[in-house]
């Protein structure tokens, strides 16, 4: 079992269903549901890893709102260690309103209190003495700790041999670099969309994305390319992952379940190409219910899914 370290933003998600074109000048529109779960990059990778079996701890800012406490109480129903979170005086929990059609196609609105006031003094360096797999979830939603606090953090864990890795939102103000170039010295694993990279490298070409990080010295790069699949390098090898074929009810934290399928897969022993799948297998089962983590499953099941299906397609890039 590897001890699991999720640091980052958690949101409480607001998710309307379905919603059409919306007009404010009509007073009523109807809809078949409205579902309040929580969410967040880190709250989902912490979630997610626990359910496949890893042990975690969150660290993060809580509301002083009820929707704190209800985002907090979704860890502790998963066994995640909750106590070095922090208790905003302050601040009321950050929120996302997701108004999402009938096909999953979604749009956000969103508010930032708790990831805003969230900073590099939150964190209790101590447990990095505990902790096998350090993830960064929510960067470019915490303007007090992205950047110098990120730094600061992950080049504490690397000094105490911790695997690091990095997941990023979309950054609207185009800082991009500006933030990130610091941490890619101490990134094991990055592991952006084909979107965000594409913002950072300046590129459409994935092989040139993964390149552009490489050089400036991330570790590893997978690029989350949705239904497409995923594309791994490092110095060694690299391939692109296919994608299981399954109905999509909510693309809602696919992502974050690739990231956790993926680390838990390195944390397992398995390698790129075993761990890409998991990911991928995971990021299958989520996309499947609505809700950022509803539909995770067990490592177990996930194992018994990807053996029950045709193997997906993995395709070696020559470099």
């Amino acid at each position: 079992m590897q001890k699991v370290l999720c640091v980052g933003e958690m949101m409480v998600d607001l998710i309307a269903c379905p919603i059409g074109e919306v007009m404010l000048q009509c007073d009523y529109h109807p809809m078949d549901s409205f579902v309040v779960t929580a969410g967040g990059d880190a709250h989902n990778n912490a979630v997610d890893m626990a359910r496949l079996g890893n042990d975690v701890t969150y660290m993060g800012r809580i509301g002083k709102d009820m929707f704190g406490s209800f985002c907090l109480d979704s860890l502790r129903r998963e066994g995640i260690n909750v106590e070095h979170v922090v208790f905003s005086k302050t601040a009321e929990q950050a929120k996302s309103l997701i108004l999402m059609d009938k096909n999953g196609r979604r749009t956000f609105y969103q508010n930032f209190e708790t990831s805003e006031e969230f900073c590099f003094e939150d964190i209790d360096l101590g447990c990095l003495d505990h902790t096998n797999i350090l993830q960064i979830g929510g960067t470019f939603h915490m303007k007090k700790f992205d950047g110098p606090g990120a730094v600061k953090l992950l080049k504490a864990a690397k000094d105490k041999g911790v695997t690091t890795s990095l997941d990023v939102t979309m950054d609207r103000t185009g800082r991009w670099n500006e933030i990130l170039e610091a941490y890619y010295p101490y990134l094991d694993y990055f592991m952006p969309s084909i979107d965000q990279a594409r913002e950072i490298a300046k590129t459409d070409n994935m092989i040139n994305m993964a390149d552009f990080l490489l050089d400036r010295g991330v570790k590893n790069v997978i690029i989350k390319d949705g239904e497409y699949g995923s594309y791994f390098r490092n110095a060694d090898t690299a391939f692109t992952c296919g994608c299981y074929s399954v109905p999509v009810a909510d693309a809602t934290g696919a992502g974050d379940a690739y990231v956790s399928g993926f680390l838990t897969g390195i944390g397992q022993g398995f390698s790129p190409e075993e761990s890409a799948r998991l990911a991928t297998a995971c990021a299958a089962h989520v996309i499947q219910e609505v809700g950022a983590t509803t539909g995770m499953k067990d490592l177990e099941t996930m194992m018994h899914f990807i053996e029950r299906n045709e193997e997906i397609t993995i395709k070696y890039d020559k470099h």
